[in-house]
C-alpha cells in the first residue's frame, strides 16, 4: 500500500490536495493543524462532543459564526445544549444515531463511507455555493478513474490512556473492516486511507505485505555514529549536535524524524528500509522487542509487515498543538 501522511498539509502551486474528509473527535483538537487541513476538506464532520472541540476552536478566532461543520453525528449525549442550538439554527445537520453497539467515532466514519460518492461528487464537479471549506477544485478526473476519500481523524491521544487506547482500537477495527470489505481480495483499491492526526503525531495501521511511506520535508538535523546493527527498540540514541548552518529551515518541515512501528493484535514480524535502524524479518509484540523512536532517513521508506501494524510518525515543531 502507498501512503503518503503529509500530502493534505503540502502547499503545492497549482496542485489541490486529494479529496478528504476531516472528522472532529470530542478531545482535544490540534488547532494548528484544524486551521491546515480545514481549508481544503471536502466535508467536515464531529462526531457528537467534537461539536463542542470545533465551537471553542472557531469562537477563540471569532468565527464561530461563520465556520461551521457539515454535519454532527452521534448519540448526541455529549453536544452541549446551547451548542447543538447554535448549529441547528445555522442549518448544521446533526443526525441521531443512537445504536449502543457503536461509538461516535464509528458512527462518523461509517456515515463518511455510505455518503462517499455523493461528498466526491463535489471534488468531481465544483459547486457555485462553495464555503471556505469547501474550496472550488477543478476536477483532474481526465481519465475517468474513480478517485478515493481519504479521512482524517482530529483527536488527542495525550490525556487519559483509556480513550487513547480506545481511539487506536476503533482505528484498528474500521481499517480492518474497511480493508475486508470486499470478500476475498484483501483491501478495496478505491477506498482511501484512514490517517489519526493526534497532538503530535500522525497515526495510521500499515496492512500485512508491502508498505510505501512517502515522508518527505522531514527534519533530519542529525546523523547518528550508531551501527546499522543496533536494536531499532534502543532506548536513547545520543546524537551528535548539528554544525552551524547544518539545520534546513524550520518552517519549511512537516515531520520530525521520530517514527514507532507497534504490534497491535499479536507478534508480528517487519522488515524495514529507509530508517536508521532497519531491520529484516524482526520478530516484535508487547512484551518482546518493539521498534520505538527509530529515526526517518529516507523521502520514501518501507516497511513489510506479516500482520496489521500501527505506523506513527511525529508532526513537525510548529504543526503540533500547544499546550495551555
Amino acid at each position: 500500500m502507498e501512503w503518503d501522511p503529509t500530502q493534505f498539509f503540502r502547499e503545492e502551486e497549482n496542485k489541490t490536495p486529494p479529496p478528504f474528509a476531516l472528522v472532529v473527535l470530542n478531545q482535544p483538537i490540534n488547532e494548528i493543524a484544524l486551521s491546515v487541513l480545514r481549508e481544503h476538506a471536502l466535508t467536515i464532520v464531529c462526531a457528537d462532543g467534537g461539536a463542542n472541540r470545533f465551537f471553542e476552536s472557531a469562537k477563540s478566532r471569532g468565527v464561530e459564526g461563520t465556520d461551521i461543520p457539515d454535519i454532527i453525528i452521534g448519540d448526541l449525549d455529549s453536544i452541549r445544549p446551547e451548542i447543538r442550538t447554535h448549529y441547528a439554527n445555522l442549518g448544521v445537520n446533526i443526525v441521531h444515531d443512537d445504536d449502543q453497539y457503536s461509538t461516535d467515532f464509528t458512527k462518523s466514519l461509517r456515515y463518511l463511507r455510505k455518503q462517499e460518492e455523493r461528498i466526491l461528487s463535489s471534488y468531481a464537479a465544483p459547486s457555485s455555493n462553495s464555503t471556505a471549506h469547501h474550496p472550488i477544485i477543478t476536477s483532474d478526473l481526465v481519465s475517468g478513474e474513480r478517485r478515493r476519500l481519504e479521512i482524517l481523524i482530529l483527536g488527542g491521544l495525550g490525556g487519559r490512556v483509556d480513550q487513547a487506547f480506545s481511539q487506536i482500537h476503533h482505528l484498528y477495527m474500521m481499517d480492518q473492516e474497511q480493508s475486508t470489505s470486499i470478500s476475498g481480495s484483501g483491501a478495496d483499491p478505491n477506498t482511501g486511507n484512514l490517517y489519526l492526526i493526534s497532538e503530535a503525531s500522525i497515526t495510521f495501521i500499515l496492512q500485512p505485505g508491502p508498505n510505501t511511506i512517502h515522508v518527505p520535508r522531514t527534519n533530519r538535523p542529525h546523523t547518528s555514529t550508531a551501527s546499522k546493527t543496533d536494536s531499532p527498540n534502543a532506548k536513547t540514541h545520543q546524537l551528535p549536535a548539528p554544525r552551524e548552518g547544518e539545520e534546513e529551515e524550520e518552517e519549511d518541515h512537516l515531520l520530525e524524524e521520530n517514527v514507532g512501528i507497534i504490534p497491535l493484535s499479536g507478534p508480528a514480524r517487519i522488515t524495514t528500509s529507509g530508517f536508521q535502524w532497519d531491520v529484516e524479518d524482526w520478530a516484535t509484540e508487547i512484551g518482546g522487542q518493539i521498534s520505538t523512536s527509530n529515526h526517518i532517513r529516507a523521502e520514501v521508506v518501507h516497511v513489510h509487515t506479516d500482520v496489521p501494524v500501527l505506523f506513527t510518525v511525529e508532526l513537525a515543531r510548529r504543526l503540533k498543538r500547544v499546550s495551555r
